[in-house]
């Protein structure tokens, strides 16, 4: 007779489901698991936050499509998660966070660290559970799995009292739930029938592509279905790169206020998407609308057809329709927009192409651009230098190459996508682009990335400012209001780096920053690349926070 624990269990199985790594930070509460994973074999990345831990379970899924695992101690360990579960619950990215728990029996008596996590997390999660029964510690965390997959993906928690995990019994008493994965359902012959007729219709279709394309796992799909319908395609967060952003039909971006058909393909109408209404698409634009989620399809705009189906299997479907249908001619179309991202080129050039001391931060996106690999991966983390300049400026060629945040806005959670997807790509460039302001959020994490060996890159965009904050600021009351919003001038952040045990450079030249990522890079170190750059500039999406939150009308007084 072999006997286990409770935590031993846990980590039995979570192997079974295909999870060989934690993120977590170690606490009294947990102890049993961590040893389970030594004793089983099992990675332990242990990070300095345990924001972080969340951050990186989510940035688990976002690497590989898999959900990720966080396992933090009772008490502030799970608060201080808390921000890593919204930002997975508003980002659609599966994940399971496992936190300790006090004792059954000292329950509301005043035990260290005892607080009502489940009911805490309730709203930000698809289900919060306790497990009363170390039995069924298998049972619970397959359906743990399995929800925090189906449907829109999001974070799940669960948590096991002390008892429950130093809890002794026979190894083979256990019975293991067999292993699930989501259905593969498709769209009616009758939603087919519709989807093809609009499409016939359309002078200027469009297909907007979202996150629930990156959970399906959509691959060739939507290229062959761009490419045979001639239809462009704007692709958001986790989406990007399911065509490559160089391809002729990626100009979507573009084409939204003008399109007479939307093809949102595991898409949310949320505020990113303008709530799916004027000026962003037209009230009178056909809507068709695709997510394996029922209650996503109709929201904040009625639709045409609603199909909720995966992706993948209705792309499918409509490309062996399209297979016996005539194309419309699109030339027209396709020229209008070719026309209009020239001049939105042309109208960026002036930015991307400074040669200005400061240097403009986003002729420095351009040079790392331009410096990395095919193949890297991006982690933009902040608000105007980040998301504004950077962002756009990478084009991927495949999913997954760009990890950002989404809905939250959460600054601070590119060291936890960054330590995921080093970790599940050793062998690609990881480039963590930083603001200055979200650099400090989480920047003790460098500690992470070098005792775990993880030569990740950082570049700072370092303005001294909380960019975006202040640029709003300023147009809403002067540049005598600006308290708040600014930080220490061109503060030394790559020698906290260095102090941490990896790499720095101070830039402030031009010309000094590709052979300072090279340097960087060739190091085997993590390492942070600190820029100056210019505190007079901002970007378009700086004029989207301010119109979004409300702040426009006080801004152009």
């Amino acid at each position: 007779m072999t006997v286990i624990d409770g935590g031993r269990l846990f980590v039995q199985a979570l192997k079974r489901e295909g999870v060989n790594q934690i993120f977590t930070l170690s606490g009294g509460h947990i102890e049993p698991i961590h040893i389970g994973c030594i004793d089983e074999g099992v990675k332990i990345l242990d990070v300095r936050h345990e924001q972080v831990a969340g951050h990186s379970a989510a940035g688990w899924f976002r690497a590989t499509g898999e959900p990720g695992v966080a396992v933090v101690t009772a008490g502030p360990g799970v608060t201080d998660t808390v921000t890593g579960i919204a930002e997975a619950f508003y980002s659609e990215s599966a994940m399971v966070v496992l936190g300790g728990q006090t004792r059954l029996s000292q329950i509301d008596m005043g035990a260290p660290q005892n607080l009502p996590h489940v009911t805490l997390l309730e709203s930000i999660t698809k289900w919060s559970a306790t497990i009363y029964e170390p039995h069924r510690i298998p049972e619970y965390l397959s359906r743990a799995l399995r929800i925090a997959r189906s449907g829109t993906p999001g974070p799940v928690y669960l948590e096991a009292p002390l008892d429950i995990l130093f809890a002794e019994f026979d190894e083979e008493t256990i019975k293991f739930p067999a292993t699930f994965r989501r259905p593969q359902s498709g769209a009616s012959p009758a939603h087919v029938e519709e989807t093809m007729e609009l499409l016939a219709q359309a002078e200027r279709p469009l297909v907007i592509a979202g996150n629930g394309v990156w959970a399906d796992q959509v691959e060739g799909e939507l290229l062959e279905f761009a490419e045979q319908s001639q239809v462009p395609v704007w692709m958001t967060n986790e989406s990007r790169g399911v065509i490559p952003e160089t391809h002729a039909l990626a100009k979507g971006m573009f084409a939204a206020p003008l399109a007479d058909l939307v093809i949102l393909m595991g898409v949310k109408c949320d505020y990113m998407l303008g709530y799916g209404q004027a000026p962003l698409i037209r009230e009178d634009a056909k809507v068709v609308q695709v997510h394996a989620d029922e209650t996503v399809v109709g929201f904040n705009r009625d639709v045409d057809v609603g199909i909720a189906a995966n992706p993948k299997v209705v792309l499918a479907q409509l490309n062996d329709a399209l297979k016996s249908a005539a194309t419309p001619d699109r030339a027209a179309w396709h020229s209008e927009l070719g026309g209009i991202a020239a001049q939105m080129a042309e109208e960026a050039e002036q930015a991307y192409g400074s040669d200005s001391t400061p240097m403009h931060p986003a002729r420095l996106s351009r040079e790392v651009v331009e410096f990395l690999d095919d193949d890297a991966i991006v982690v933009p983390d902040g608000g105007d230098i980040s998301y504004g300049f950077f962002g756009p400026c990478f084009q991927a060629s495949t999913m997954g190459q760009v990890m950002i945040t989404g809905a939250l806005g959460c600054l601070g959670a590119g060291t936890g996508f960054a330590l995921a997807a080093k970790m599940a790509h050793p062998d690609k460039q990881v480039m963590l682009f930083s603001g200055d302001g979200t650099f400090g959020l989480n920047g003790m994490e460098f500690d992470t990335f070098v005792r775990h060996s993880l030569p990740i890159v950082c570049v700072v965009a370092n303005d001294s400012a909380w960019g975006m904050v202040k640029h709003v600021r300023r147009m809403m009351a002067g540049n005598n209001k600006l308290a708040g919003s600014e930080l220490s001038q061109n503060t030394r952040y790559e020698k906290v780096v260095e102090a941490l045990g990896g790499y720095g450079e101070f830039v402030e030249d031009i010309a000094d920053v590709k052979p300072a990522l090279e340097r960087a890079f060739a190091s085997g170190l993590p390492a942070c690349i600190n820029v100056a750059v210019r505190q007079d500039v901002w970007s378009a999406a700086t004029e989207g926070y301010k119109n979004s939150w409300g702040l426009a009308e006080a801004a152009d007084r």
